[in-house]
């Protein structure tokens, strides 16, 4: 009776498996074949007689750069407490609003958002160097596929902390580096795109802004509010006009072969960045 039993057990399992087999033989193909017709994100072409998108971004708001206070706590060697005061300051110019006297706005990102094909990316790393207890650049591009090449300058321990800010302001940690030693670098793959925050965890006041693109059509105004984007394919494009400092500006832009768009916007709504509003 036994033996009935287990040959019955086998025959069961062996069912199952055949099932099993059969099941993943019907799927995978399936699978395979949306993989095969899945189109990539964005898609690189040749681009002839591009267009242009060419502005200058203000603000209306009258606004004032602050200066950051600088707490820094007793380490157990006062040598070291004395080292990190001379190296980071009492206090900081805030670099958060650098406008000139006609208003313009320098460190906006200008982010071409529903881009599907065009150029290459340049493959140029993006620095970020730890340097008298701030980050530099501010603002700074990435491009997916390049890299991250974090510095530190400084006799001190930093830790760079590269975050995805998600919908809501929630924060995803893409990498998070221990930097004790002066003039050690790290370099880390660029995987994921969107706009991310750089935090230092020993020195909160720390921040920094990194826009990772998978395209070439990004660009950072400068000291006059100035951008230019090149080697746009014709279409209509929705614009993102971003700064750490004012509310967002989305705007429509509609793009001709060979021909420059004008884009003269300006921010209407300052707002503080929680690394600068004291919480």
């Amino acid at each position: 009776m036994s033996n009935i039993l287990m040959l019955n057990d086998k025959g069961v399992k062996m069912r199952k498996f055949l099932i099993f087999v059969i099941a993943a033989a019907l799927i995978l193909p399936a699978s395979a074949q949306a993989a095969t017709k899945r189109k990539p994100k964005y898609e690189v072409v040749e681009v002839t007689s591009g267009g242009t998108i060419k502005g200058k971004i203000k603000t209306g708001v009258k606004v004032s750069d602050p200066s950051i206070h600088i707490k820094i706590k007793a380490k157990e060697n006062p040598l070291e407490t004395k080292q990190e005061k001379d190296t980071c300051g009492e206090n900081q110019k805030a670099f958060l609003y650098e406008v000139s006297p006609a208003g313009e706005v320098k460190n906006a990102l200008v982010i071409v958002e529903n881009v599907k094909k065009g150029k290459a990316p340049p493959k140029t790393d993006l620095t970020i160097n730890n340097e008298k207890c701030r980050f530099t650049p501010l603002v700074g591009i990435a491009y997916v596929k390049s890299n991250y090449v974090i510095k530190n300058s400084d006799p001190l321990l930093h830790n760079t902390s590269i975050g995805k800010i998600l919908k809501g302001g929630v924060r995803r940690t893409v990498y998070n580096l221990a930097l004790p030693y002066k003039d050690q670098v790290i370099t880390k793959p660029n995987r994921v795109a969107g706009l991310l925050n750089v935090k230092c965890d020993a020195h909160p006041w720390m921040r920094a802004y990194i826009y990772s693109s998978r395209h070439p059509y990004v660009a950072i105004t400068d000291e006059s509010g100035n951008f230019e984007i090149k080697d746009l394919l014709p279409g209509t494009y929705s614009v993102r006009i971003w700064h750490e400092g004012f509310e967002d500006i989305v705007k429509e832009v509609q793009v001709g072969a060979g021909k420059t768009a004008g884009l003269n916007e300006t921010f209407s709504v300052a707002r503080t960045p929680e690394v600068l509003s004291g919480k």
